[in-house]
Parts: structure tokens; sequence; C-alpha cells
């Protein structure tokens, strides 16, 4: 037993733990060695970096009460700035010096149980000290747990309250404890943390870990060593990790990394005493801020006499920046920022005094005390406002620069408030709105900070949204709500109310843009109070009564607070039962765009839209632009956690076709965070009626007061009110308001009669030629601090590791403008005296913008700063000195200015990134140490390998540059030029113009880290140069002036003569014209162009030169390197021709339109069509001239040629012995033309067959015979008239089947095999079908195949076809004279010294439109051309194209847009071609080419690979139905198609009207489609038998009753410019008579016997057309077809026709909400179309029909139908009560003493009584049209009448 219990005690002692709390003898003192070092840089080795060490000494001696003191001794401090690892510390005497002096006095901590208590130190101790020692006493930091080895727990220290993990282990045998201790510096339940400037960025609602930009952790390891004293610290490492990932890429990181050692070296026997110096508690081991955080990371200065620092920088500045920038102007800017923020108001007061009197040191002054943003400075601007120092335009952008700057706090609201209420600022509207907008924004600074926003903050605010309302001051109202909707404050929430119909009655009264401003003013309180919000919202939504533009506003805002799947059904079920169009449209247009959504923290509104938008109906999709619209497009790129939204907010009028407010937003994301970049919205309200305006007295006609008598006899009938005019924009920055305009009707009305009224007009162009002639000259310079970001943490060191951004911009513009008119400009002035005078104006412009941006990491405190740092500049000058002469009569401008004399560096952009070491011993003086150094290692697997030799060499060779000095400007350029590797790079482009001594360059230089981590960080770690330069390029002779001159008219031809020969000017003027025009031809270098359409001459290839500079230089020769495939794809491209002697212009090379598969399988098989071509004998003669003349020509042109004399001998084969001759000779000729013309190859193949036809078409039959086994089908009925080319494509054809299947569906000529096809694929996809041309249906190239033609046809077609190559010219030159000439040359010794010339040729008169362009080198050596004609051939098809280089022959692109049909559907296909490109361009469309296919598919597009034309790029768009259409878009190597894509409006389809039918000129078709839309946006209103069609489109059937006038369409608004009236014309129900009453005439049109009669004012008109006018306004009848039409555009009727059973009504857009009457409103709510005179809904078209009756009175007139409310038949019960039932609305009776012969049922709802009450329907205090309706009957209304005993009223 004994031996047990032995055993047990045993084992409990062995089992329990050393009592490992840690702490400190108060006996003893313990002596510490301590080191703590931290750098700043890329994780990457061989970089730079930047750093400090600081190493000590500790002392640690006991108190009583666990208190202890602290001695830090002999502290050392050692900076780093140089290549990490390789250079070393070096010490820092200056640093050390300042932080030993802190040092040399005591510190006491409390330390109980390994956690530290407070700290003491001396009252004036600094606070880096301070927070130095917390870095160290951190490391002493333990909370141990004697029951756990390893657990977790949220401690604290030196960062905040944040997550640690223990793990304890033991070391019994030695009595030693290790433990590790873990932060999570990312999980902190309170972290200590500074930011500034990042008030507006908010948070996402996702995983803030997985999104932050920043991340760190901390690692401590323990050795603790047990005693009989207890546990003592005696080993201590610490190491702390911050990494920044700007662009969120997990390896492109820049890493803060911080290191501690703390050991133990010496414990003695004695005790601490008590230190004499008063301590002062400084807080736990949390780090604390200093009250001033430090100085901008850029610069260290001193702080001391801060007024004599700004002048003395003020002086600096203004000296060194009179003309240019200079380099340290940004800096110096900054400099005077930081010490305006240290200087009190008196020193301000002082620096004012100095330089009140001088502008340019007050500019640089006020944005400097703008910038700067403390209490001081706020004092002191309020001060030089109220005493009027600042003029009105210093005023307002001091105020808004400086309350949007503001730093936030409780003392600067007060005075920020004073600001605003002071009497400088009320005074003027737009200063008051600034400085109120600016004080919202301050506040809403302030309370982000705080967890509760004081009232008095608010107070202001609220006291002007009061005063707004008691006074009905519509600005105040706006101002007011947008500076709550600043603040976004909850407490705001009742007076935004105030202005919502949904808790005050008065608010109904309150203008509709004044509600939306209330509802917009809720969002930011959303994002703090968000359920009460959405209640609010969700009630205006939901009420109808409400106007439209409101409730959609209450939509966007819903959104904006991000409701849940609850909210969102709700609002769908609001949609789904929504009347009103414009609203259901909305809603379901911005839930399908937020369905669509890509970001993570959308995820669930998206899907919560996904699931509530199948609740609505689909049809809601496809409506039309009239509907308000949501447009929201965004995207994410999830490796880098950033993406960015934009929303457009389209909301529609009732009153108007285009939408009365846009909104539009941008917004970005990352790395956790969302900010609100920029908002711009856009209102307009009555802008229609002010631009319509046309001062016609409608009110003074008779007949508007007979409307509106007649309006009285519509129940409830009231005319629409006015719309005052408004204009209204604002602009939100980063979600904060900063500006707003309202412009209203008086302002509206000046500037419309400002633009209109000839003397407003005259006057306001007079005082700016005034202006110009009295000189205008001046400088300004503006600098603007652009933003300051800076976030700051405190790392283990105790020293704050700090991230920031600085950027300032300084915008520069000097201004010397003086003017001259000839003759001056008398008294009276004229607008036409500018038409006769001449006016030279001399300027001088030097506008420059300068932008520095300076990112920074790392140390930053008042004594030092070690950081790297990332500098960027932009600077831009666009120096401008000319002379100009305007001579508007002779339409000649003429501008001169100086040559290229020095360079000019136009944009210049610079970007470096440096290691920096700074500290305050030693100003002025900083290290700095390139991040990526000269010497970097390369990645293996770039170094070259080197012979032993070569190496050798290279070594000796750099060994000279190093040991020499160089200059410290030249330092960087240098530095590029000796990288290697992938590390530099570098390239220039010029652009040399050496006939005005001038060249454009563009250069980059750049050298980056990208080769250790392909990143954006290592790519932006570096140095880069961008730059365009302007530069003088040497010339054979001085060059005095460059002059341009653009001639415009009838003397732009002798002008061009002129410029060319001066000696023959009198000789010009007097030759013929065609003289003139051979001369033009010549100068241009065209004449050889034109004669003949094949006979251009081939020239040499010219060998290119490579270099690093890519020249592109006009005159000298072009890269001609071409790729194999491109000369393959050109190779079908020369032309041959056996006509083209005979017919010069029958080359026509943009009417050819082959199939894509046959050019394709062309281009493939050419080999394969040339052998089976060469079976012919006089293939043979004609192959071997074209060889022979080939020889010449590079290998891609040969290839070319061979395809071509393929072609060619095919076609001569089949001609006569004159012919083939002849054929030979133009083959010849055609094989030395270039291969890069690809269409005449089909056009001079087409002339060649339709010579002959007959012959041709037999030898096509033969030879097609020979080939036949290539193929499967045939698509001769597809293509040209050339027989060649057919039977070549019959070989080849069927490379394709899905292709050639796809051609069956619309072919009328395809053989059976596509009923077996179509069986076996089944549909066609739509991308397989063919598109048909229209113009070759029209204009076909060749009849069918097989002699059933006659020789007839063929003469008639070859006639034909001469006829129009003659009526069609070449050159517009030979029948037109130019209508514009430019030429652009130098002066040297007043002679013209060559240049570049434009002439342009036009023809829009004529049937076929035309318009060419040319452009010539004048240099006489230089051949460089560039030619450009676009053309209207026929009403189907219009082409260009545009050509340059040698004679306009080196490279093409090429157009065609043919209209035809598509699937059944008519169509457009526009067709580009570019046979041949320089490589640049190429290249540059390639890169452009990788984004098409995820563009595409991002658009909805479904992609299928194939192998289409490589040069070739067809979209076809097939018009399905007027509101959709099919897309097919054919690229290279891939088809993208969609069908069915929406149209936003209507597009106009008819039948297809043949061009042989169309009347010239035919470019009407092209030039009015644009007209042809808007007049089918128009609406029409018809009438045909009972069919009634409205201006929505609404369909119904109604039968009039007899004799009774209806209000078919009338005016309704305070205008009342007229009516028209409609009614049954006797017993025949199809006849109508209507009547019209408008502007000063009474127009009746009736039918008589078959013939419509027209009475004007009663008296029947004798003659068919009349002409009315009334005070202006004119109106015009005339006979169409079997009836009449009118036309009053003036008074709202664009057209109106009646024959006698049919009536048409069409009005103009601004009509649009004006109308009402059977016709309808014109607003397009489909839904709400059957609105009575009243305002209500009626339930069918017949109670519609019926309460636009217009009732006359007893025995006076036809109509014996009048109105009157009705008692239901019958008693019903309703809830257990016997009830009687009353109608709510009027239904139609006959007169008293009638009878009713004929009725019909409505439907009408009731009003129930008990049945004992004592009402009737004679009780007129009963308004039962009024009352509640409790339920609904069918009840007859009488339409016909039998009158024997009427009853007349007296």
């Amino acid at each position: 037993m004994r031996g047990i219990i032995l055993a047990l005690v045993l084992t409990l002692v062995g089992s329990q733990k050393f009592d490992i709390d840690p702490g400190f003898n108060s006996r003893r003192s313990y002596l510490y060695n301590y080191e703590g070092s931290m750098l700043n840089g890329l994780q990457d080795r061989s970089l730079g970096k930047a750093g400090v060490r600081l190493s000590s000494k500790l002392e640690i001696s006991g108190l009583p009460e666990n208190a202890y003191l602290l001695k830090v001794r002999s502290p050392q401090v050692e900076e780093y700035n140089g290549v990490w690892p390789r250079d070393p510390f070096t010490r820092s005497s200056k640093i050390t010096q300042v932080i030993s002096s802190c040092f040399t006095r005591l510190f006491k901590f409390e330390y109980s149980s390994g956690r530290i208590g407070n700290i003491y130190a001396p009252e004036d101790c600094p606070d880096l000290c301070v927070n130095i020692v917390r870095g160290i006493l951190n490391m002493f930091q333990m909370t141990i747990k004697k029951s756990q080895n390893v657990y977790e727990l949220q401690e604290a220290g030196i960062g905040g309250i944040c997550h640690a993990r223990y793990v304890i282990q033991e070391d019994r045998k030695n009595s030693r404890i290790y433990v590790t201790r873990t932060v999570d510096l990312n999980n902190c339940q309170e972290k200590v943390q500074k930011s500034i400037g990042m008030a507006y960025i908010y948070p996402c609602p996702v995983d803030v870990m997985k999104e932050r930009l920043t991340k760190g952790t901390t690692a401590f390891s323990y050795k603790l060593k047990q005693s009989d004293s207890g546990t003592l610290i005696t080993d201590v490492s610490s190491r702390q990790v911050y990494q920044i990932s700007p662009f969120n890429e997990p390896t492109g990181v820049a890493v803060m990394e911080a290191r501690q050692q703390l050991t133990l070296v010496e414990v003695r026997s004695e005790r601490g005493s008590a230190p004499d110096v008063p301590m002062q508690n400084y807080g736990s081991l949390r780090y604390r801020f200093p009250a001033v955080l430090p100085q901008m990371p850029l610069q260290l200065i001193k702080t001391k006499n801060p007024e004599q620092r700004i002048v003395e920088t003020l002086q600096h500045i203004v000296l060194n920046n009179q003309q240019d920038f200079h380099d340290d102007v940004s800096y110096r800017f900054l400099e005077v920022v930081q010490l305006c923020r240290i200087a009190n108001a008196d020193n301000l007061e002082s620096i004012w005094r100095q330089v009140s009197d001088k502008p340019r040191y007050r500019r640089w002054l006020l944005s400097a005390v703008s910038a700067s943003g403390t209490t001081e400075t706020l004092k002191f601007l309020k001060n030089r406002i109220r005493n009027d120092d600042l003029n009105y335009i210093q005023t307002l952008l001091t105020v808004s620069l400086t309350l949007h700057l503001l730093q936030a706090d409780e003392h600067t609201l007060p005075i920020a408030a004073d600001l605003m209420t002071s009497s400088r600022i009320q005074k003027n509207p737009v200063l008051q709105q600034v400085a109120c907008l600016g004080y919202s924004s301050v506040v809403n600074r302030y309370c982000s900070q705080t967890s509760a926003c004081p009232k008095e903050a608010l107070q202001p605010i609220h006291d002007l949204a009061d005063e707004a309302i008691s006074r009905g001051r519509e600005d105040k109202m706006k101002l007011a709500l947008k500076c709550i909707g600043n603040m976004g404050e909850p407490a705001s929430l009742k007076r935004i109310l105030k202005f919502l119909p949904i808790s005050s009655s008065s608010a109904a009264d309150i203008p509709v843009h004044i509600q939306i401003d209330a509802i917009t003013a809720l969002k930011k309180i959303a994002w703090k109070d968000p359920k009460t919000v959405q209640g609010y919202l969700i009630q205006i939504l939901a009420d109808q009564s409400l106007p439209p533009e409101v409730r959609m506003m209450a939509c966007a805002v819903i959104f904006e607070t991000r409701p849940a799947l609850a909210l969102i059904t709700t609002i769908a079920n609001v949609a789904m039962k929504e009347s009103n169009m414009q609203v259901a449209s909305f809603v379901y247009s911005h839930m399908k765009s937020l369905s669509k959504s890509r970001l993570p923290f959308m995820y669930n509104i998206s899907s919560a839209c996904n699931i509530a938008l199948k609740l609505l109906s689909p049809k809601l999709d496809s409506m039309s632009y009239r509907y308000s619209k949501v447009i929201r497009a965004d995207t994410y790129f999830d490796n880098y956690r950033v993406g960015a939204t934009g929303e457009i907010f389209v909301v529609n009028s009732p009153r108007t076709m285009f939408p009365s407010a846009i909104i539009s937003k941008l917004m970005a994301n990352s790395a956790g965070s969302v900010a609100d970049l920029v908002e711009v919205g856009i209102r307009v309200e009555g802008l229609a009626d002010v631009i319509m305006k046309r001062n016609i007295p409608f009110a003074e006609y008779p007949t508007y007061k007979q409307i509106k008598e007649l309006g009285k006899a519509l129940q409830g009938w009231k005319e629409l009110p006015t719309e005052t005019p408004l204009v209204s924009a604002y602009l939100k920055i980063l979600g904060q308001e900063v500006a707003f305009i309202n412009i209203n009707k008086e302002l509206l009305q000046q500037v419309m009669k400002t633009v209109v009224e000839p003397a407003d007009r005259n006057a306001a162009i007079k005082r700016i030629a005034n202006q110009i002639r009295n000189s205008i000259a001046g400088q300004w310079t503006q600098p603007v601090w652009m933003g300051e970001l800076r976030y700051v943490v405190p790392s283990c060191l105790g020293l704050p590791l700090e991230y920031g951004s600085y950027t300032t911009a300084l915008a520069r513009a000097a201004v010397s403008v003086e003017g001259k008119m000839t003759p001056p400009l008398t008294g009276d002035f004229r607008l036409s005296q500018l038409l006769e005078s001449t006016m030279q104006i001399r300027s001088d412009l030097k506008p420059s913008l300068y932008v520095h941006t300076v990112a920074t990491m790392g140390v930053n405190t008042e004594y030092f700063q070690h950081a790297v740092e990332i500098q960027g500049e932009v600077q831009t000058r666009m120096p401008m000195k000319f002379d100009a002469k305007i001579d508007v009569k002779l339409k000649n401008l003429k501008i001169e200015t100086n040559p290229c004399r020095e360079e000019t560096e136009i944009v210049v952009g610079r970007h470096k990134a440096f290691a920096v070491s700074r500290n305050i011993g030693e100003l002025g003086v900083e290290k700095r140490t390139s991040i990526l150094p000269e010497d970097a290692p390369l990645d293996v697997t770039e170094e070259p390998f080197q012979t032993s030799e070569r190496a050798s060499r290279e070594h000796f060779a750099m060994q000279g540059p190093d040991s020499m000095p160089r200059k410290q400007s030249h330092s960087s350029r240098e530095d590029l030029r000796r990288s290697t590797g992938k590390r530099a790079h570098k390239r220039d482009i010029c652009l040399k113009m050496h006939h005005i001594g001038c060249q454009l360059c563009f250069s980059r230089r750049s050298r980056d880290a990208s080769f250790i981590q392909n990143t954006y960080l290592h790519k932006l770690i570096g140095e880069h140069e961008a730059k365009i330069v302007l530069m003088p390029v040497h010339t054979d002779a001085d060059i005095d002036k460059i002059q341009l001159e653009i001639q415009a008219g009838s003397r732009a031809a002798a002008r061009i003569i002129t410029e060319v020969n001066p000696e023959s000017e009198e000789e010009d003027e007097s030759s013929p014209y065609e003289d003139i025009q051979a001369k033009l031809k010549r100068i241009l270098g065209i004449d050889s162009m034109f004669k003949v359409a094949n006979k251009t001459r081939h020239p040499k290839n010219r060998p290119s030169k490579k270099g690093n500079t890519v020249l592109a230089e006009f005159g000298t020769e072009p890269d001609a390197k071409t790729s194999s495939s491109s000369s393959s794809a050109s190779s079908t491209a020369t032309s041959s021709s056996s006509s083209s002697a005979s017919s010069p212009n029958r080359k026509k090379p943009m009417d050819e339109e082959e199939n894509d598969q046959v050019k394709q399988a062309r281009n493939k098989d050419a080999s394969s069509s040339s052998r089976s071509s060469k079976s012919s004998n006089s293939s043979k003669r004609s192959s071997s001239k074209s060889s022979n003349s080939s020889k010449r020509s590079s290998s891609s042109s040969s290839s070319s040629s061979s395809s071509s004399r393929s072609s060619s001998s095919s076609s001569s084969s089949s001609s006569n012995s004159k012919s083939s001759s002849s054929s030979s000779k133009s083959s010849s000729s055609s094989s030395r033309s270039r291969s890069s013309s690809k269409s005449s190859s089909s056009s001079s193949s087409s002339s060649s067959s339709s010579s002959s036809k007959s012959s041709s078409s037999r030898s096509s039959s033969s030879s097609s015979k020979s080939s036949s086994h290539h193929s499967h089908s045939h698509h001769s009925g597809h293509l040209n008239g050339s027989s060649s080319s057919s039977s070549s494509s019959r070989s080849v054809s069927h490379h394709s089947h899905e292709h050639h299947s796809g051609h069956l569906e619309d072919d009328s000529s395809s053989s059976s095999s596509s009923s077996v096809l179509s069986k076996i694929w089944g549909r066609h996809e739509i991308y397989q079908y063919r598109f048909r041309s229209a113009h070759r249906q029209e204009f076909p190239k060749r009849k069918l195949p097989g002699d059933r033609a006659t020789s007839r046809y063929s003469s008639t077609r070859s006639s034909h076809d001469t006829s129009r190559a003659a009526s069609w010219p070449k050159f517009l030159g030979d029948i037109k004279t130019p209508v514009l000439a430019a030429f652009l040359h130098g002066i040297s010794n007043n002679k013209k010294t060559g240049g570049l010339q434009l002439v342009v040729y036009a023809d829009t008169d004529s049937v076929r439109p035309r318009v060419q362009v040319f452009v010539t080198n004048l240099t006489d050596s230089s051949k460089w051309k560039l030619c450009a004609d676009a053309s209207v051939r026929n009403a189907h098809k219009a082409v260009a194209y545009v050509k340059w280089g040698w004679d306009c022959r080196d490279y093409k692109v090429s157009t065609e847009l043919v209209t035809g049909r598509f699937a059944g559907h008519p169509a457009a296909q526009v067709k580009l071609e570019w046979p041949k490109v320089p490589s640049n361009v190429r290249s540059v469309v390639e890169w452009f080419y990788e984004f098409v296919p995820g563009a595409a598919f991002m658009l909805g597009f479904s992609e299928r690979m194939d192998k289409n034309p490589s040069r070739q790029a067809r979209m076809v768009v097939a018009l399905t139905s007027p509101r959709t259409c099919d897309v097919v878009v054919k690229l290279p190597d891939i088809i993208l198609y969609q069908k069915a894509v929406r149209l936003p409006l209507s597009l106009p389809v008819g039948p297809r009207i043949p061009a042989s039918e169309l009347q010239p000129p035919i470019w009407n078709v092209f030039a009015e489609a644009p007209s042809a839309v808007l007049e089918n946006l128009k609406a029409r209103c018809s009438v045909s038998y009972n069919k009634i069609k409205t201006f929505n489109e609404v369909k119904f059937n109604y039968s009039m009753p007899a004799n009774c006038y209806h209000i078919l369409v009338q005016d309704c608004s305070s205008e009342l410019k007229f009516l028209v009236m409609m009614k049954s014309a006797g017993e025949a129900t199809n006849l109508k008579a209507i009547n019209i009453k408008i502007g000063s005439h009474e127009i009746d049109m009736h039918p008589v016997n078959g013939q419509v009669k027209l009475l004007v004012d009663g008296a029947e008109s004798p003659t068919a057309n009349i002409s009315l006018i009334s005070a202006g306004a004119s109106l015009w009848i005339h006979n169409e077809n079997q009836g009449f039409a009118l036309a009053a555009p003036g008074h709202g009727i664009d057209k109106l026709y009646f024959d006698g059973k049919t009536i048409t009504i069409q009005v103009p857009l601004w009509m649009a909400g004006k109308t009402c009457g059977i016709c309808g409103k014109y607003d397009a709510e489909c839904e709400q179309e059957y609105r009575m005179p009243n305002g209500y809904l009626a339930k069918n078209a017949v109670s519609f029909g019926h309460s636009w009756i217009l009732e006359e009175a007893p025995c006076r007139g036809a109509c014996k139908l009048h109105r009157s409310f009705v008692k239901l038949e019958k008693t019903v019960q309703l809830a257990g009560v016997d009830s009687k039932c009353y109608s709510t609305e009027p239904v139609l009776r006959c007169a008293k003493g009638c009878s009713a012969t004929k009725t019909t049922p409505v439907t009408v709802g009731f009003h129930c009584l008990p049945a004992d009450s004592a009402n009737s329907l004679t009780d007129k205090q009963m308004k039962y049209d009024q009352k509640s309706e409790d339920m609904q009957d069918t009840v007859d209304a009488h339409t016909t009448c039998s009158c024997e005993n009427e009853e007349c009223s007296t």
C-alpha cells in the first residue's frame, strides 16, 4: 500500500507544470542586449532597400508594487540604403544623437505575470521615444495559461487587441521553457491604425481578409529559464512582416520586414531607486499616434520659424517658374503646404501682409493654405473672406478646395459652419451653394469617425431646409436636400420626409424634381439605417398615384441599399401589377442588369434578381427606347481582386419622346473596398417647348375659345398643366456632390433669344470680335492639391509604418492674341459684315500642365525617413505661335508659324523607383538607391552563352565607363543604355517631314524588374520614360516659315495650279477647262491612274532598312516585307482583261461580290486552277509572255501573276483571233501591275467574259467538265461573269460543307442536293445562310449558262454596260472642279519648298454621289500619295476605299455597304477588305483582334471557329422585324452570330423597290435613311370602319353612336392648338365626317355621293389645293388619292388624311404627351390607353369611346345622347345588408322625350348605399363620381335614339 501511495505521489508531482509566469525579481537588476531592424522593399533579393537598425543595452531594475525601471544605454542607430543583402548598414551619428537625447532619462513600467501595465516617462519625452520603448516592452508581453500548451486568444499588444496563438514546450531536464507566440495583425478587435483621405472609400461585404491590400503578422520566440526565484526571460526574438500588394497579386508585393532580438547578458543583485523627475503616465502598450502626424514622407524640413520659411519658398517658386515648371516645383509647393500646417494664425496674417499686393505670390499661398486643411488656415481664410480681400473667382476656388480638403474634427466644424453662414457667402447664390456643399462634406467625414454625430453639426443644414419649406423657395429646397444627401445622417430623415408625399399632404404641391432630390438624399442614410429607408421607398414605389419619375428614382435607391430576397420579390410583385409601362420597364431592366453582375459582393442581389425575374413577364424585355431603362455593365478580375461598374439610368417622361433625365455613374472596387468615383446627372423639363416656341398667338385665335368651350362639355376634362422649363445638372465625386446648376425659364429664354434673334446674336459676336481686336494678353498659373492618401500602422519596433500617395497638379497658360479686321466693324454691326471682311490674328499661346505623383512605403518620423518611393510625373506643353489670315469672302484660310528651331517636348512622362533615406541632421541631403540596380542579376534562362574570348573582351570594355565620372542629369539615360537583357526596353518612332523641316518623334525607355517576377508591381519598379518630341530635321535649304493654306470653293482648282506653276497663273486662268483638268491630273500624279483600268505600272520592289528607329517618313519607301500568307491572299488580285483596250472604263473593282468560300478556295488551290486552265494552246502562249514580264516582281508577285495568267488564258482561248491577240497584250500588260490590287482581278475577268458571251459560256462549260471531279455541287449561280472564275470555283467550292449548305435556303438556282443536306443537318444555323445582294439582282453580271440567251440580249446588255461605264467617270476632276484644296509647306527665302497637298472632289447632286480625296507629296523626288474614294453606286450599294504608298499602289483598304436579303429578311452587309496593309498597322489590329471573342461573348454572341478569307471581314444585319435583327460577323478565323437582337427603336420595313423604278437622285435612299427613321417614330392614329389604332398603337373596335361628334384628337396643352372631331355620316357606319378647328379656321370634310366635300369656314372650297396662313402659322390642304390631306406643322399636325372612310392623323415628336381624345395621349403608356376626360381609366373600349362624345343642347343638334348616372335596377346584398347602387361614372342615355332604338352593354362601377337611405339620383349633393367603387356590373348604354316628343329646354 505504501508503495502504491508513493507511486501516485511521484506521478502527481511529475505531471505538474512549472510555474512559468515570467517576471523580474524586485531585488535584482537585469541587463539585456537589444537590437531591432526594419527594412522596406520588394521581397526579392539583389534589389534596393531602405531601413534602419537600432541597438542598445537595456537595464531593468525592480521597484515596489510590481514596478520596474528601464534604462536604455548606449543607443546606436544605423541606416540602410543599398542593395540587399550586398551592402551593409552604416552608422548615422545624427540620428543617434537625436535618439540618445531622449533616452538619457529613465522609464518606468508595470509588469506582472508576463503582462505589461502602464508605462511612465518624463513629461517632455517625445512620442517617438515612448513608442520605441513600447516596442521593446512588447517583447516581454506574454499571456500564459497553466492548463494548456496550445491555445488562442485576443491579446493586447503594441498593434492593438489582435488574435494570438501560443505553443508552449517544456525542457524539464534543463529547466527551460520555449514559447512561440504568433499574432495575426489582420484579425484584430481593436487595431491601431490611422488613415487620411479615405473617408469616401467604403468596405465591401465580402471576405475582408481575402480582399485586403495590406496583410501582416508577427512571430515571437521566447526562451525562459526556471529558477528558485521564478521564471526569467532569457532570450526573445521576433519577426514581423507587413506586405502590400497594390494590384492584388500573390507574388507582386512590397514587404516591410522587422526583426528584434533581446538577449539576457547579466543579472545583478541590486535594487533600483525611484527617479527624481516627475513621471507622466503614457498608458499601456498600445501605440499612440502624435497629436500632429509627422510630415509627408517626401522631404524633411525645419519647422522652426515657419513664417520665414514660407516666404523664402514662395520666392523660390515664383522666381524659378516664370517661363516653365522647375524640376522641384512640386516638392516646393508641398513644402509650403507642410509649413502652413504648422503655422499659426499670426504667422499666416504676417505672410499675407507681405504678399497681398503680389498676385503671383497670392495665388500660390492661397492654394497651399487651401490644401493644408488645419484649424489655423481655416480661420485665416475666413478672415480673408470677411474682409473682402479676395475677389469672386479666388473666393469660389478657395472655399471649395478648403472645405473638401479640410481635416474634419471638433475644432474645424464650428469654424466651417461660421464660414458658411457669413454674410459675404450668403449674398452670392453660387458661393452659398459651394460653401453649403463643402460644409456638408466636412460633416460627413467627421461623423464617419464618430459613433454618434452631434446635433450641432447638422443644425445649420436643418435650419436651411426648414427655412426653404416655410418660404417655398425651390432653390433653397434643392440646396438643402443635396447637403442632407452629402451628410448621410439618419437624424436628417424627418426633414427629408417633409418633401415626400407619403407623410406630408402639402408635399404633393412640391415640384417633381424636388421630390426626386429628396429620394436621392436617402441613399447615404440607407447605409446606416437601411430598414427604415427601405420601408419608405417601397411605399413610394408601390403608390401608383405618384409621378412615375419619383417612383423610378425610389426603385434605383432601393437597390443601392442592398435589399434582401424578400424585398426584391416585393418589388417584382409591384412591377407585375404595374400599369405604368415606364415604371415597369425601369424596374425590369434594373433587375435584369443586376442579375448579370459578376462582382462578388453583388452575388446575393444578383441571385435574388434572377429569382424575381421569373415572376415578371418577358415582354418587358422587349420595350423600346421610349421606355425608361437601366443600363449596367461591370467587370471583375478575380486574380487581382479589382473590378469596375458603370450604370446609366435613363428616365423618360410621358411628355417627350426623349429622356427627361439621364444619370451615369462609375464605381470601382479593389481589395475589399468600393468607391463611387464619379456620378453625373442631367435633367430636362419643358425644354422642347422652349425650342419649338414660335411666338404663335394661339390664345388669340377664335378656335381657342371654341375648343375651350367644347372641353366643358366633357365631364372632368382639364388642360394639361404647363411644364416649367428647367435644365439641371449635378456632379458627384467620390459620392459627394460638389456642384450643381439650375437653368430656369428666364435664363433659357435669354439664351434662346441670343441664339435666335439677330440683334442679340450680332451683339454677342461683336463683343467677341472687339475683344480680339483690342488684344488679349495674360498669364495664369494655378497649383491644385489633387489628394493625399495616408495609412499608418505601428511596427513591432515602435516605429510607424506608413503607406502614402500624394498628387499635385499645376496648370499654366500664357496667352497673347491680337486681331485686325479689314474693313473695321462699323457702329451698326451686322452679321453680313463678317462675310465680307478679312481678319488677321496673331497669337502666342503657351498652355502647359504638370502632374506629379509620389507613392511611398516605409518609416516616417519627424527625425528620419526610410522608405521606398515611386515617383511619376507627366508634363505637357503645347506652344502655339502663329499668324492667321481668314478671308471669308474668298473662302481662304492661311496660317503661318515658325519652323522647328529647337527640340520641344510636347508630352513627357517619367517614372522612377528609389529607396530613400533622410534624417533631420542632414537637411537637403538624401541617400537614394534605385530599386533596380544596374548590376541586378538576370534570370538564368536569360543569360547568353559566352566564349571565354568574348567574355574577357567584354570585361575589358566595361572597365572604362565604370571608372569615369558622369553627370547626375544624364545618369538615368546612361543606366538605361547600359542595361542588358529583357530588363531594358527601347523604342523610337519618328515621322519626318522634310518639306517643313520638322519631325515628330515618340521615344520610350524602360527598365523594370519583370525578369524577376512577371507582375505589375515588378513592371512598375525601375525607370520608365516616354515622350513625344517635336524636333528639327536637316533640310537642304533653311526654312523660314511653315504655311498652311486652305482654299474652298471655285478658286480651289486655280490655287492648285498656281501652287505648282506660279509663273503660269495668268495663262492658267485663261486656258480652256480641258487644259485645266489635264494640268490637275498631272499635278496630282493621277494622269496614268485613270487612263486605262488595267494599265498601271508595277513599281519595283525597293529594299527596306531595319534599325532601332522605325521611320514612317513621307517620301521614303515603307517596308515592303510581307508574309507568304499575305502573298497568297493577294495572289488572285492581279487583273487581266481581254476587252480593256476597247472599253477602258470597264474596271469596277467594287462591283464584284464573290462568295467568301469561293475566294478562299481560290486562294488555296490557285495552282490547281492554273493546271486545269493550261489545257488550251492560247493559254501556253499567254503564260509564256506573262512569265517573262513577271521576273521583275517578288516571289509573292510571281504567285499572283501565275494565278492571273491562268484566268487570262482561259478567257483568251474562247475569243476570235483579234480578241485573242488583244487579250495576250492585255495579259502581258496586266502581269506587270502590282499584286495588291485584289479587286481588279475579278473585275477584269468579268469584262473579258462579257465581250463575247456565247463563246465564253461554251468555254466555261468545257473547262468546268475537266475539273468536275473535285466538286460535289456548284456555285455558278452566285459567281461573277468570268467563265474562268466559274470553272475554278467549281473545282474547289466544297472544302466547307456547312457553308455551302447555308446557301441553299435562299438560292433559287440551287441543285436538288439542298433538300438532301437539309434532311441530314436539320434546321440551318443563321450563319449558314447566304447574303443575296439586291445590287446583283438589279444589275446581274452575266446571263445564265447555256445557249438559251439570244444575241439580242448580249448586245443589249453590252450596250447597257457601256453606257454605265461612260456615265461613271473614274476621276471626278473630269466633270467637277475641286471643292477644297489644302497645302502644307515650308517657305525659304520667300519660296515654297515642297510639302503636302490635299484636294477634295465632291459630286453630291448627281444620281451617283461621290467624294474623292487626294493627298500628294509635292517633293519632286517623292511619289508618295494617298487616294480615297467614297461613292454610292446605286440604291443598293455604296463603296469606299483608301490607297496609299508609291503612286497609291502599296497599300489598300476598302469597304462596301450593300443592301439585300438574308434568310428571307431585308438585310445590309458591310464588307471590309485589306489586300495589303503596313506591318505596324497589322500588329495593332491583331492586338485588338485578341479582345474580339471575349467582347462578343460578353455581348451574348455565339462563336464558331471557321476558316474564312484571311483578309476580309463581313457583317450582315438582317431585319427580322421592326424591332429585332439577326447579326452575323465573319472574321478570318471565327464566326460570331446572334439572333433576335433587340433594337432600341422601330425601323421602317417596307417592300423592296427595284432600283430601276427609283427616281433620281438615288442619293436620297442613303441620305434620307435617318429622316425615314425619324418619320417612322412619329405617332399615327387611324380610323377605318370600326377599327381604331391609337398613337400608342393600341387597336380596338368601336361602333360610334349615330350623329354624335367624338373628340378624335386634340391638343390638351394650355395652347389648345387644334381639335379634330369625328362622327358617323348618315346611316352608313363605314362613312365618317370630320370637323377640324385649327388656327383661325374651321374645316369640315364629309362624303357626298361618293366624293369628299371640303368646307372652309362654312363655305365649300372650289379648288383642291388651298394654302391658309394664320398669324404666321400656315396650313395646307390638297387632294391626295380619293380624299384630302391637311398639313399644319406649326399647329401640331404633320399630316391628316381623310377619304370619307379612313382617317389618318400624324403628329410631330414634340406633341408627345400633349394629345388627348380617342387617339390617346401619345405617351407610350399602352396599359393606360383608355383614359377618359376626367383622368380615370375606362374599363373597356366602349366606355372609353363614349366618354369622348360631345353632348349637344336639346333640340339644337343631331346628337340626342347625354351622359347621366344610373341606378342599378336590382337590389344587391353587401356584407349581408340590402343595398341600392348608383354608378360612379355616367352612362349614355337618350334625351328626355327620346327612346333608345339601339343599345350596347357597358361595364360600370357602382357605389352602394343601404336600401333604406333617402339618397337618390336627383340628389346633387351626392357626387357619385367621387365615391368609392363597391362593385361592378353591366348596364345598357344607348347608342341610337328615336325622338318623337323631345323636350327642349328653354
